[in-house]
């Protein structure tokens, strides 16, 4: 009928950023969102510090403000649509995808509907703290992590197939590039955190790993104060994200406080759906 819009036509769409001046603001848009803007953050200042083909796309409003974003880059789509009137839009986006997304990550609460039943989902928590909270005793010493710890950290990392790498000389270009902490036990280092991401004033306290013969002495426990009160101290906002709900009570317990989900899809091997 003539005399009856489309409301999908009147819709705003995602649009390609392309101007320097366009990614400023994105920039500053991310930065306003404190904690929430962490992973974005990280991943578009990593892929342009990389030079890797990414599609950086923006939702704009009514005064040409950022409200909505989304990279995409091989196969794999991030969003964040903090506002629930911009979901129908970033659905829109989705459904353009189609079969050519493979992973899709983004918080819980700004996802407009879940992908077809060929994706595995993992579900991670998201935990924010303002203070490092000490029960009692004090923690195991941790210290800085030094490039002659990358064998050890090697092997630390190694019965972790999402976290090793394959050597020491490796380990030791990470210990540059991320703020890592050890802890020793009788000796020998036994468990190991870092800030794994970083934007604005929010890092992510991560990777942590323990030697598993020595797990159940407080070396994990140890590694997360100290990157936490490192960042703490200065001025900045630890971000803490598991998928492991057995975590929990370790990460509450120094203070971490839930603050939201982080979904990431990943799209299932053909094979594995009968096809």
């Amino acid at each position: 009928m003539s005399g009856v819009s489309d409301p999908v036509a009147q819709r705003a769409h995602f649009q390609r950023v392309r101007t320097q001046e366009e990614r400023d603001a994105v920039g500053f848009f991310l930065l306003a969102q404190g904690w929430a803007g962490l992973h974005l953050g990280d991943t578009l200042r990593r892929l342009e510090a990389e030079s890797a083909e990414h599609r950086l796309l923006v939702l704009r409003g009514s005064a040409e403000e950022v409200r909505a974003l989304a990279v995409i880059h091989k196969g794999r789509t991030e969003l964040f649509v903090p506002l629930r009137e911009d979901l129908p839009a970033a659905a829109d986006l989705l459904s353009q995808q189609g079969s050519s997304m493979e992973r899709l990550s983004c918080l819980e609460s700004h996802l407009p509907a879940a992908p077809g039943g060929d994706f595995d989902v993992h579900v991670r928590e998201m935990t924010v703290a303002s203070t490092l909270r000490l029960s009692g005793r004090e923690p195991l010493a941790a210290r800085p992590a030094q490039i002659a710890d990358a064998e050890e950290l090697r092997r630390i990392y190694d019965p972790v197939p999402w976290m090793r790498l394959d050597s020491a000389a490796q380990w030791a270009e990470r210990i540059q590039q991320q703020r890592t902490w050890v802890v020793e036990v009788d000796g020998r280092p036994a468990a190991a955190g870092r800030w794994t991401k970083s934007f604005g004033t929010a890092v992510e306290v991560g990777g942590v790993a323990t030697d598993p013969a020595m797990r159940r002495r407080g070396a994990a426990t140890a590694v997360v104060a100290a990157a936490t009160a490192e960042a703490l101290a200065q001025g900045l906002t630890p971000v803490l994200c598991f998928g492991d709900p057995e975590l929990s009570s370790l990460y509450h317990a120094l203070g971490f406080e839930f603050v939201g989900r982080e979904l990431a899809f990943r799209r299932r091997p053909q094979a594995d759906i009968g096809i």
